[in-house]
């Protein structure tokens, strides 16, 4: 059903304005208000990436007033496929700022910090909905009990190799992701599996679409329905999403450091025991205590990129080799991946075999170079 526009509508649009959204102002049930709703409007984007990067775009180009842009990770070149470029060392949040300075300047464009525990409620404070895709499904998860406990809607999608889900949660109205998934659930890592980059096209603006009916008060938004979208069946259903009784609403909110659901459950356990976040991690080489970094990668992926200080013991080794025993004793060790999956299948072997010092790095050196460091490559 339809529901009531989230925003109301601007004073009115400059001559510019009105002639750049000319073709939504003349179509029928949109008009002149809901272009003044949008202008009006504001949108918090969690994740610039090959989903939150289009969808950016959209918005912008429909003339969505405030744009809130939460992604402290580096803009690298497979995020450059809409054209946007740096002329200098850039977050995708402060790249998209700039780009969108000059081609659409009557747009307001906020680069918000990390959107984290401690942070999210603020961020999501200041705007009418939220929109998140991000690949961290705790993430995920974060906005909608926050988005739940501030009585906001929050658009969702999730993306695989060929395919993708979009719904949009609002606890006061329906059912939310927690029902959907209770727990996060395992994702699509499209940096280890791979993906067709077309889907993040369409779940973009799918995702734009729902954003924009809710801040118009227009059409009938995916509340109570999941959409799904099959890319090589040419197939895309709807299907209904009902509350579960067993979930509390709304949850406390909570975020767990990225594993990307590719644990066993003896990495999983050992992971909740003894991860570092990459802030612990730096505060530990900055102190005095001596610290062995031990990079599970392969030699390619160490070559490309790799933490001063560490040494290459690829995973291999230590699953199928003697590389424990030969870790050092007298120093804590941590091990560190690229997102902190492999990392955990080592800490899990390392403490099966009584190295209790030992922990992993949460989230990996994509993990560091988001936070820590920004001008380290990724992949």
């Amino acid at each position: 059903m339809p529901f009531p526009p989230l925003a109301e509508p601007a004073a009115d649009l400059s001559e510019d304005e009105a002639r750049r959204h000319a073709h939504q102002v003349i179509l029928a049930g949109h008009g002149m208000t809901a272009q003044r709703r949008l202008a009006a409007a504001r949108v918090l984007v969690i994740g610039a990436d090959e989903i939150g990067a289009p969808l950016i775009a959209h918005l912008a180009d429909w003339g969505v007033g405030t744009i809130g842009i939460s992604d402290g990770s580096p803009l690298n070149p497979w995020d450059r496929h809409l054209g946007i470029v740096a002329d200098e060392p850039a977050t995708r949040a402060d790249a998209w700022a700039r780009a969108l300075a000059t081609t659409h300047p009557a747009v307001r464009t906020v680069v918000e910090g990390r959107f984290d525990v401690t942070t999210a409620a603020d961020l999501v404070a200041g705007y009418d909905l939220v929109v998140c895709a991000g690949e961290d499904p705790a993430r995920c998860q974060l906005a909608d009990d926050v988005c739940a406990q501030a009585g906001k809607p929050y658009v969702w999608g999730s993306m695989d190799a060929t395919g993708g889900r979009v719904a949009v949660f609002w606890d006061v109205h329906g059912a939310t992701l927690r029902d959907l998934f209770p727990e996060p659930p395992t994702p699509y890592f499209r940096g280890m599996s791979g993906a067709l980059r077309a889907v993040g096209s369409w779940l973009a603006v799918t995702m734009a679409t729902e954003a924009l009916k809710l801040l118009t008060g227009a059409g009938e938004p995916l509340v109570g329905r999941v959409m799904k979208y099959d890319a090589m069946a040419a197939t895309c259903v709807t299907v209904p999403l009902r509350r579960d009784p067993r979930t509390d609403r709304p949850a406390e909110p909570t975020a767990a450091e990225p594993f990307f659901g590719l644990l066993s459950p003896q990495a999983a356990v050992a992971a909740r025991e003894s991860t570092l976040s990459v802030e612990e991690l730096k505060e530990l080489l900055d102190g005095d205590e001596p610290i062995a970094l031990v990079d599970v990668r392969e030699p390619d992926e160490y070559a490309f990129v790799s933490l001063p200080g560490s040494v290459l013991v690829p995973k291999d080794e230590f699953l199928d080799g003697d590389a424990v025993q030969r870790l050092p004793t007298d120093r804590r060790i941590v091990f560190l991946c690229r997102s902190g999956i492999r990392s955990a299948e080592v800490l899990a072997v390392a403490r099966r075999a009584g190295r209790l010092d030992t922990a992993h790095l949460g989230g990996g050196i994509v993990a560091w170079a988001e936070r820590i460091d920004p001008s380290l490559p990724t992949y």
